[in-house]
C-alpha cells in the first residue's frame, strides 16, 4: 500500500492507517497458519532429531520425561512466535518464551523498527528442519542447541509509505543456532494450560513448553 501523490488529508491519513492494521492481522494469520503447516511438515517428514554423535542423556538424567520429539515441537513453535514479536512489534507475543536479556534484545530491535518507521518482515518464512546440535546440563540448568535451517525473503518495510526500504522478496536459506534452558524442578503445568485454552489468538500455544526460554540466538555464516 503506498500513499496517493501529493499531501494526505488526515481522512486519508486515517484510512491509510487503518488499512496498514488490516494489513497486519491478515499477515498474523498468515504466520499461524505457516506455524501450524511447519509443525505438520515436521510431524510427517522427520529426520532425526539430534545431529551425529550429540548425546541427550545427560538432559534426561535430569529430567526423565524429555522427549527429543515434543521437544523440537517446542523449539518450532517457540522460533515462529518470537518472529512474529518482531514482525508485529508486539514483545508480548513472545515475552514468557525468552529469557530477560533476549526479552531486552528483542525489544530494542522492535523499537529500532518503531523509531524508523519500519516493519522487519520474513515472507515465505519456512523451517525446513530443526534439529537438536547439543545438550548439556550446566549448574543444574538444562541447555539444548538447536540448529533451525530456514527459508525466507528479507525486506524492511515503511510503515508510511509500504514501500520496500532494505532487502528483498528473494527467498533465500540460512541456518540459525537457538539455545533453550530449562530447570528441571519447575512445574509450568497451570501456565501450560492457559496458553493452550486461551481464547486470544496471538497468545495462543499449540503445544506445552515447559518453562524452556530461549537465552540466545545466533545466525550461522553461510557454508
Amino acid at each position: 500500500m503506498t500513499y496517493p501523490s501529493g499531501r494526505l488529508g488526515r481522512a486519508e491519513e486515517h484510512l491509510f492507517h487503518v488499512g496498514q492494521i488490516a494489513a497486519d492481522e491478515e499477515r498474523l494469520i498468515d504466520l499461524e497458519q505457516q506455524e501450524v503447516d511447519g509443525m505438520v511438515a515436521g510431524l510427517k517428514d522427520r529426520t532425526p532429531a539430534e545431529l551425529p554423535g550429540v548425546d541427550t542423556s545427560a538432559v534426561k538424567d535430569v529430567d526423565p520425561d524429555f522427549d527429543d520429539e515434543a521437544f523440537r515441537a517446542i523449539a518450532r513453535e517457540t522460533f515462529y512466535k518470537v518472529r512474529e514479536a518482531r514482525k508485529l512489534q508486539n514483545p508480548q507475543e513472545s515475552a514468557e518464551l525468552l529469557s530477560p536479556e533476549m526479552e531486552r534484545e528483542i525489544q530494542n530491535a522492535i523499537s529500532g523498527d518503531v523509531a524508523s518507521h519500519r516493519h522487519h518482515l520474513l515472507p515465505f518464512l519456512w523451517i525446513n528442519d530443526a534439529v537438536i546440535a547439543g545438550a548439556k546440563v550446566v549448574d543444574g540448568q538444562e541447555e539444548i542447541d538447536v540448529r533451525f535451517s530456514i527459508s525466507a525473503a528479507e525486506e524492511d518495510l515503511d510503515d508510511r509509505t509500504g514501500q520496500v526500504v532494505a532487502g528483498d522478496s528473494t527467498e533465500r536459506s540460512w541456518e540459525e543456532l537457538w539455545r533453550f534452558t530449562r530447570h528441571p524442578g519447575v512445574d509450568t503445568t497451570t501456565s501450560d494450560e492457559q496458553h493452550e485454552i486461551t481464547d486470544v489468538r496471538t497468545d495462543q500455544w499449540m503445544v506445552a513448553h515447559r518453562g524452556w526460554v530461549v537465552t540466545d540466538i545466533a545466525r550461522l555464516p553461510a557454508s
